[in-house]
């Protein structure tokens, strides 16, 4: 684990200096929309890396995306996090209704599911070597998708507004849920109960924690609403002047 941690730091290093060259550099907004969109493909290459080779060379890429179905079909957040990346930096009003949404959807999901797959990386807990490059792809894979999400609150998309996030963040958790269900269903129609089962899409079939049966998404999102909504009380506090916080606003 110590060097799944020095590699993670390091990546966080390699993240916190593209931010600074950034702010440092980049004023308009034409350039900050070209680095969205960069970077967005370049997390999305970069997670299909090992079958675009495979494609490439002639090796089993069918095979390799029938054990990989995250490939197929955005079974996890961090997934769904990565498309909605790439959905946002194409996004023409970024300030629109539907684009606060992404906002908020990616930075405060985004920041949770990237910094779990970092540091919390089930490949590299399976198999813990970074000799591999499923290892160094799937950990780094989160680190680009977490200077994606990043970069947000860099470019001033991101605002603290407690009745605007929470209810973005309850709108997601649906919308997770929704994924979530629909890959699951895809699964268990087209291949078998089975497969469905281990693909657990969202969590919503078992809980992913061993002697945690309870802990499946619907528990996982009751505990999560009230601990975002004291995260967003805090940031009001911390960012906001007596006198413009939520409670002092008019509903």
């Amino acid at each position: 684990m110590d060097r799944l941690i020095l590699f993670n730091f390091l990546l966080i290093v390699l993240i916190a200096l593209g931010l600074w060259l950034i702010k440092k550099y980049v004023r308009k907004e034409s350039t900050q929309n070209s680095i969205l969109i960069a970077a967005a493909v370049f997390t999305i290459l970069f997670h299909y890396s090992s079958f675009l080779f495979k494609l490439a060379s002639g090796g089993n890429a069918i095979e390799y995306l029938r054990v990989t179905p995250n490939l197929i079909l955005p079974i996890y957040p961090c997934n769904v996090v990565m498309w909605s990346a790439l959905i946002f930096a194409f996004f023409k009003n970024k300030r629109s209704r539907v684009g606060t949404f992404l906002t908020d959807y990616l930075f405060w999901f985004g920041i949770i599911s990237t910094l779990v797959g970092m540091f919390a990386n089930v490949d590299f807990i399976q198999n813990p070597t970074l000799a591999d490059y499923e290892n160094v792809k799937s950990i780094a894979a989160h680190a680009t998708l977490l200077f994606n999400v990043l970069l947000l609150p860099l470019f001033g998309y991101v605002k603290i507004d407690v009745k605007r996030n929470i209810t973005n963040i309850i709108l997601s958790i649906f919308l997770m849920a929704v994924i979530g269900g629909y890959c699951n269903l895809v699964f268990h129609a087209l291949v078998s109960e089975a497969a469905a089962y281990d693909v657990n899409s969202m969590f919503l079939i078992h809980s992913p924690f061993e002697g945690l049966d309870f802990l499946t998404y619907p528990v996982i999102s009751l505990i999560a609403i009230p601990i975002y909504f004291v995260v967003f009380i805090l940031c009001d506090l911390c960012f906001h002047k007596k006198g413009a916080r939520f409670y002092d606003r008019k509903m």
